[in-house]
């Protein structure tokens, strides 16, 4: 917060001081439109669209048409502005920004802001979402009575063209985000003070969770720096020896691995090396289907497929005890050749619980056992 107030400051009276600051951790996300409920997702990630797939979401104001021209986009989370395109263009783009983003696993992320009318930042400046990037545009007339905002979120800094792609591969696709999931998945944050040298027991201080939270999400803040947990405990912050309450058993169970969540009305107890704050993070769930979806793309990678038959995604409904939701999505190696399916199951109770198993539908036969997702394989 302190950060936050800091940069605010010197970008309002100081001007291009702050460019020289060092580049700040991504904690707080939202859509760049707001508020929320005045806009909706016209054309959602992966949608087809005149035989062409969409890359990234088309925000449009709720009024429809050109309503929404000209007001403000905001930065998804605090970053850095890496390419600006402003001149006129021909064709569909506009004009755009792209940010860097650092997440406390110091993993880095882009998000990309396309068919604006008006761009309000430069290059290298510090961006934070309080403060507008531009504004929406219809990509300077071509767009002429539907102006919107194409969001994209990608893993790398690429070409500055929104995307349609008329085949889908995994290569492809594994270079971008599904921005409102990776929003979503970090939607509440429970903060706690931690005290140096001090056992923290989250019942004994009345901590609640929402919802079951992976710890690759969790991520601690000392002495104005962020680091994940699991960099934090590497770091020497955070005693490795992370305790969660074992359930009906009541015994405590060591749990520092990838495997590492935090549940809902659970306990756990923590001991730091530093004064620190502890802040989980609980996915909303909002979008299971887009989590299946990425959990069988990432599942048909390891098994050397390469492309996605996206019109073979289908909603399975409930398996027989009504605990898991089912779906399916097949994929092949192009034109021509065998097909293979994955099955993805979503426990209701537990979000972050999700299996696979394949299956060839020529011959109707599965592959193997259903095989465990890891609840912190969050993409």
């Amino acid at each position: 917060m302190r950060n936050y107030i800091f940069c605010s400051v010197c970008l309002a009276f100081f001007g291009s001081i702050c460019e020289v600051m060092a580049q700040p951790v991504a904690m707080d996300f939202s859509l760049p439109v707001r508020p929320a409920s005045g806009y909706y997702n016209a054309s959602p990630f992966l949608a087809l669209y005149k035989n062409k797939y969409h890359m990234g979401e088309d925000w449009n104001g709720n009024k429809g048409g050109s309503t929404d021209y000209g007001k403000p986009v905001y930065p998804m989370a605090a970053g850095k502005v890496v390419k600006v395109l402003d001149p006129i263009q021909k064709g569909s783009v506009g004009k755009v920004v792209v940010i860097k983003h650092l997440l406390p696993d110091n993993q880095v992320v882009y998000s990309y802001y396309f068919h604006l009318s008006k761009i309000l930042v430069k290059i290298n400046e510090l961006v934070f979402p309080a403060k507008p990037l531009g504004k929406i545009g219809d990509a300077n007339s071509y767009y002429a009575g539907a102006a919107h905002l194409h969001f994209e979120l990608r893993r790398v800094n690429q070409t500055m063209s929104s995307n349609y792609s008329p085949t889908l591969t995994i290569a492809t696709v594994r270079k971008y985000l599904d921005p409102s999931l990776f929003i979503d998945d970090r939607a509440t944050k429970v903060s706690v003070n931690l005290f140096a040298n001090s056992l923290f027991v989250a019942n004994d201080e009345r901590v609640k969770l929402p919802g079951y939270a992976p710890g690759a999400l969790t991520y601690v803040t000392s002495g104005g720096k962020t680091l994940s947990l699991f960099s934090a405990i590497g770091a020497g912050w955070i005693d490795p020896s992370i305790e969660v309450d074992g359930g009906p058993a009541k015994r405590w169970i060591w749990d520092f691995s990838g495997s590492l969540v935090f549940s809902p009305g659970g306990n756990f107890r923590i001991k730091p090396w530093r004064d620190c704050v502890l802040t989980i993070v609980v996915p909303g769930n909002h979008f299971q289907a887009s989590r299946a979806r990425e959990d069988m793309i990432r599942m048909a990678e390891l098994a050397g497929l390469t492309r996605i038959r996206m019109e073979t995604f289908i909603d399975l409904g409930t398996d027989l005890s009504a605990a898991y939701d089912l779906r399916s999505l097949c994929f092949d190696h192009g034109t021509g050749t065998v097909p293979v399916c994955f099955v993805h199951a979503t426990n209701q109770e537990n979000p972050l619980s999700r299996f696979t198993i394949g299956y060839e539908p020529i011959v109707d036969r599965y592959l193997g056992d259903w095989h465990a997702v890891e609840p912190n394989d969050l993409d």
